[in-house]
């Protein structure tokens, strides 16, 4: 059984793991080997991730002590989705609805919330959607040099 909790130092490994996974799976046919390689060392650095840990709302989601996905929620005056990933092949088993759910019961004072996704990213769009968002606008990003179609979607709660 997939048990969610708070996210911890001792964690950054598995998240680390857990990202490469999910990009590699998720991306590869989306933008270049190397923008990938370049996104998850920048965003996944033993010193960003200890400071998204003490900073935001970090979850993981775990089975037989081992970490299979996680999202992070960053609260602030819009509450704002800045990641949720799991690995492939715990996918579509509500992992990632059920660390939503989670997230919204912590940061249970807002009315909305927003993520960005890539445009070309069809199975997430197609997550987002059946979890109640709906596309606010799109528009063109620089990501390491590559341009990518970025959708803000939003949901209301």
């Amino acid at each position: 059984m997939v048990n969610i909790r708070k996210a911890n130092v001792e964690d950054i490994p598995a998240i680390r793991r857990v990202a490469t996974m999910a990009w590699h799976d998720t991306y590869q046919n989306i933008v270049a080997a190397s923008t990938i390689a370049q996104f998850l060392s920048a965003a996944y650095s033993d010193e960003r991730l200890t400071k998204r840990l003490d900073s935001s709302v970090f979850l993981v989601a775990e089975e037989n002590n081992e970490v299979v996905g996680f999202t992070n929620f960053i609260n602030g005056t819009e509450l704002f989705l800045s990641a949720i990933y799991v690995i492939p092949g715990y996918q579509r088993q509500n992992i990632g609805g059920r660390l939503i759910a989670a997230g919204l019961e912590i940061c249970n004072d807002y009315h909305e919330l927003f993520v960005e996704v890539a445009s070309d990213n069809e199975t997430a769009g197609n997550f987002y959607r059946k979890n109640g968002f709906v596309l606010v606008r799109e528009y063109e990003e620089n990501l390491f040099g590559e341009k990518v179609t970025t959708g803000l979607l939003k949901k209301k709660l």
